[in-house]
């Protein structure tokens, strides 16, 4: 005999709270520390220094001049033609960069509230 066993509805909530709660510490493991750049790109490449691929076609660099020009941060990513980049000035790579933190936790949270409301 096979029968589908339903959960009791306080062990669905219980289980969405853990959830939650999983993805928030998830979500700090991820974000206290800085990554470290998945590599170092030579003077052979257009933009000598440090590069992370911190998402599929996603690119972030920092070009480190031979030159005294400010060092810039580069961003490309998919909806870009190919070598295309965006540059940056440090502070505004920083305010965006807490503006995605900030936006990944709330969806977090939406996605969080969508599950127990579904239970």
């Amino acid at each position: 005999m096979t029968e589908a066993l339903s959960a009791h509805p306080s062990l669905v909530a219980r289980l969405a709270e853990i959830r939650q709660e999983v993805a928030g510490l998830l979500g700090d493991i991820d974000t206290r520390v800085k990554p470290k750049p998945d590599r170092i790109a030579t003077a052979g490449d257009g933009f000598p220094g440090p590069v992370w691929d911190p998402a599929e076609t996603w690119t972030v660099r920092v070009d480190d001049p031979a030159d005294v020009s400010p060092a810039c941060v580069f961003v490309n990513h998919p909806h870009m033609w190919d070598d295309d980049v965006i540059p940056l000035r440090p502070d505004d790579a920083r305010r965006i960069g807490m503006a995605l933190l900030a936006a990944a936790e709330w969806a977090d949270k939406v996605r969080s509230r969508d599950v127990r409301e579904a239970s």
